[in-house]
């Protein structure tokens, strides 16, 4: 079965319609990392870019049912192939007071397209922005490009006139925080504001009293705190410190939901889980033989029959998680169930496959893991390297904190590494291609450094992003998923699930796309 449009992904208790009431709402949230910083343009971490979606927003926006709508942009029209006119609203202000306009369109457009901005790629169609007017602008794109709207939901708009005052023209550099004024402070037209920033200590956001949209939550005030050890959140949360987490691990939810006061919401994500892999350099580095095991297709299939995926979802995942053969969720638009077919796990198959790639005694294997960026991370890696010793590959584990992973990665520094990628914040196959699946190159394959590379499959990323035709696209988008998966581009594991532990109290959403958009946000 085809399925080509997008199902809402969305659990959600009763939310009625709240405006301001006379007790405060404090909403106290955890989760297991800090974001690196308040810069909506300096990364393209999903975690971070939930938390600010809340001060900063974009021309469209995802809805509660992950449907596009009207944001900072009342309107627009395409006026040909290759121009779009976007009406700009009105009377919206900043949080320091500042009047939102065309020049802070044209601002962010620039300083995203930064060459030092993971959103240069998400931005790359855009051939130029024009200024009609204080509120109209013209976006002209390179091609035809069916997509921009998506695109658009995950760029956020920054004051031009406040960035510049701080020194902030350009995007942070996590890898070197130089410049650092973001780290701390923030400036959106989103429905909370910046109030209190301490970085891995406490980041406090309060209500915007001056947001354009009309009011559905009740909250006051988000208080947000980082606890990295998963023992120590789910207990904060079950002592009554917190309100809220996110990604519950799964060996606690019985006793979550076994708590008075205590509920388990969950949802499929749309974010699957692989290993991406050094496929172009002639020699891998410290794995004691001759040229890269990795450039063949034998020892990336071995690799692949080797992991135990129903292991790990029985061991580690308790069940939440959902093995899958290829990047498309099934709730992702376009996903092709026909394709998604694993390779049989077959540690003997597998054994054999090393031996025809001239690797009988196998080789070491350098594996680089984030520690907090997935659920089970670690747990998943270890386990993975356990396996990978019974046909003779010996893992070399390594584990980077998540801003060392978001620098390290894109900048080509791991041979064998754990992914997660959930298609956003455009929520189509194009963004899962054009960043890990198309060959790198300036601006696109950012996540796919020294990967997997086809140039029929180039090809057809770019065609996938021009065609507006849903029936050619699932061709299309179809063929590329067919053929990244017989070629093992990808070592692929499974779908993760959300499990968000929270009180009764508090009535939220929990949308395939992970994003905590607290205005549709109550709490009792």
């Amino acid at each position: 079965m085809i399925r080509s449009l997008l199902k809402p992904l969305i659990l959600a208790a009763s939310i009625a319609a709240f405006g301001a009431t006379a007790d405060a709402k404090t909403l106290r949230f955890a989760e297991s990392q800090d974001i690196a910083s308040m810069d909506p343009h300096a990364g393209r971490d999903d975690f971070a870019l939930s938390l600010l979606c809340n001060v900063y927003e974009g021309l469209v926006r995802w809805n509660a049912d992950l449907k596009l709508e009207p944001a900072l942009a009342e309107s627009w029209e395409i006026i040909s192939d290759t121009e779009w006119k976007f009406n700009l609203r009105k009377n919206v202000k900043f949080h320091n007071g500042n009047t939102f306009n065309a020049d802070d369109v044209i601002f962010s457009y620039h300083r995203a397209g930064d060459p030092g901005s993971p959103f240069a790629g998400l931005l790359e169609p855009i051939a130029e922005i024009t200024k009609v007017d204080d509120y109209t602008v013209i976006f002209k794109v390179k091609r035809k490009y069916a997509l921009l709207l998506n695109d658009f939901a995950g760029w956020y708009i920054m004051d031009k006139e406040f960035q510049e005052s701080i020194g902030a023209g350009k995007p942070l550099d996590l890898s070197s925080n130089a410049g650092g004024a973001m780290q701390t402070q923030a400036n959106g037209t989103g429905p909370f504001k910046l109030v209190e920033r301490q970085p891995d200590v406490k980041t406090v956001l309060a209500v915007n009293p001056d947001w354009w949209d009309e009011r559905k939550h009740n909250l006051d005030e988000i208080v947000y705190t980082p606890i990295a050890n998963n023992a120590t959140r789910v207990a904060a949360l079950l002592s009554g410190e917190v309100d809220f987490i996110r990604n519950a691990p799964p060996q606690d939810l019985a006793r979550i939901e076994g708590t008075s006061g205590m509920k388990v919401m969950r949802g499929p994500h749309l974010r699957t889980i692989f290993y991406g892999m050094n496929q172009q350099g002639d020699t891998l580095k410290g794995s004691g033989v001759e040229g890269n095991p990795l450039k063949k297709v034998e020892v990336r299939k071995a690799i692949a029959m080797s992991i135990d995926v129903e292991g790990i979802k029985r061991s580690i995942m308790r069940g939440n998680s959902n093995p899958v053969a290829t990047q498309l969720a099934p709730q992702m638009p376009y996903y092709d169930a026909a394709l998604d077919v694993r390779f049989p796990y077959d540690p003997d198959g597998a054994k054999a496959l090393l031996t025809q790639a001239g690797y009988p005694d196998g080789f070491t294997l350098p594996i680089t893991c984030p520690a907090g960026s997935f659920i089970n991370d670690e747990q998943i890696c270890q386990a993975t390297a356990g396996m990978l010793a019974k046909i003779g590959i010996k893992a070399q584990l390594n584990m980077v904190t998540p801003v060392q992973y978001d620098t390290g990665l894109p900048a080509g520094e791991f041979d064998f590494y754990m992914l997660g990628w959930a298609g956003l914040p455009t929520i189509d196959p194009y963004n899962i291609f054009s960043a890990t699946v198309h060959s790198p190159t300036e601006k696109l394959g950012a996540w796919n450094p020294k990967g997997y590379s086809n140039a029929r499959v180039d090809e057809l990323i770019i065609k996938i992003g021009e065609e507006t035709d849903q029936a050619k696209r699932q061709e299309m988008i179809s063929e590329v998923v067919k053929t990244q998966r017989d070629e093992v581009g990808k070592i692929m594991l499974h779908q993760q699930f959300l499990t968000w532990g929270m009180t009764d109290k508090v009535n939220a959403i929990v949308p395939g796309d992970e994003y905590t958009r607290f205005w549709y946000y109550t709490m009792n």
